[in-house]
């Protein structure tokens, strides 16, 4: 059976895909998996044994038109028997349209938007655990009616090489204490002081760490004034994504803002201390694999208007984002010395 599936964004979203479709694969061996995306996400799927059809959605097949002639291409050249939709976005919904209309069934992403709203409401907030995003994703599949079973807390590290920054990739094996930081997240919501996050380096420096930071092209400057020390390296627009994938899997460990940079340090297999403001782990986008008791967060109890959003996005109405300014630097390295202690001890 030859099963189109379709996620366009964002980065942390389509990685999240990936150990789900990991374990499609494993227990259906027999499908034939085509992914359909932008296609600079490409690198994330090469592990797996699947076919990353990469396209152009803001020029090439833009619109309404543009996605009719995309329908009809992958129609015409591909010829799934069914698709899946991990978007359900007005886009993924005008392409299914297309495909149903020619006779291919679409199963499409439930996302708990309601659950979600009842969560993050400012007043009488319903605070409960909602299903992982990578477990909608499995369900998705189930109601194409393959049996799938997918546990969020085993996922495993996929081999991410790349044949580039060797000598870099070199530096890091030879240390035993390698840290990499992602400081930043697309919203204020979900990112800590940089004050703290200074902090944060000079403790981690003081005591023999080597600190790799990771951040988009747009961030590279600002990281840089966090970088003087020599045991402080900005990566920031440095590499490609096969790259930069390459490179967190040979680390000890990650410390990200609830952002993209986590998915993918859980990709390649490395523990992640996840800082968390506005948005919560009950949202759904929690870090795969054992990683449950690295979160930091303010408690609900000390701060019940978290969380306030799924993505950050809103302004803080207390206006001081204290979800982010009372988290303490000590809080975060007490969660690195617990990884790195373990990893050190055995």
């Amino acid at each position: 059976m030859r099963v189109l599936i379709m996620r366009f964004s964002a980065l942390g979203d389509v990685a999240l895909t990936i150990p789900v479709i990991e374990e499609l694969q494993k227990q259906h061996p027999q499908l034939e998996l085509h992914f359909l995306s932008r296609s600079w996400l490409g690198p994330l799927f090469r592990p797996l044994d699947i076919n990353f059809i990469g396209v152009d959605i803001d020029e090439e097949f833009k619109g309404f038109s543009g996605l009719f002639k995309l329908s009809q291409k992958i129609k015409r050249e591909l010829k799934p028997d069914l698709v899946i939709d991990l978007h359900n976005v007005l886009r993924t919904k005008i392409l299914s349209f297309f495909w149903k209309a020619g006779s291919i069934p679409v199963f499409t992403l439930d996302k708990g938007r309601a659950e979600k709203k009842l969560l993050t409401r400012k007043e009488n907030k319903i605070l409960k655990p909602l299903k992982h995003s990578a477990e909608r994703y499995a369900e998705t599949f189930q109601k194409a009616g393959f049996d799938l079973h997918f546990e969020p807390s085993f996922v495993q590290g996929l081999n991410y090489a790349s044949n580039k920054a060797e000598g870099l990739i070199d530096r890091i094996k030879a240390h035993k204490k390698t840290i990499g930081i992602a400081p930043f997240a697309q919203h204020q919501g979900k990112t800590w002081p940089v004050d703290k996050m200074q902090e944060l380096l000079e403790q981690l420096i003081a005591k023999g760490y080597s600190v790799y930071l990771f951040g988009g092209k747009s961030e590279k400057e600002y990281l840089q004034k966090l970088s003087s020390d020599q045991e402080v390296v900005n990566l920031a627009g440095e590499f490609d994504l096969a790259t930069e994938l390459s490179l967190i899997s040979h680390l000890q460990l990650m410390v990200s803002m609830d952002s993209s940079n986590m998915h993918l340090a859980t990709l390649a297999g490395i523990p992640v201390v996840s800082v968390w403001g506005a948005t919560h782990p009950y949202a759904g986008f929690a870090p795969l694999g054992n990683n449950q008791d690295l979160v930091v967060q303010i408690p609900t109890d000390k701060l019940n208007c978290r969380p306030c959003s799924v993505f950050g996005n809103k302004v803080c109405f207390r206006g001081d984002y204290a979800c982010l300014n009372w988290i303490n630097v000590s809080d975060v390295m007490e969660k690195i010395d617990k990884v790195m202690d373990e990893q050190l001890d055995s």
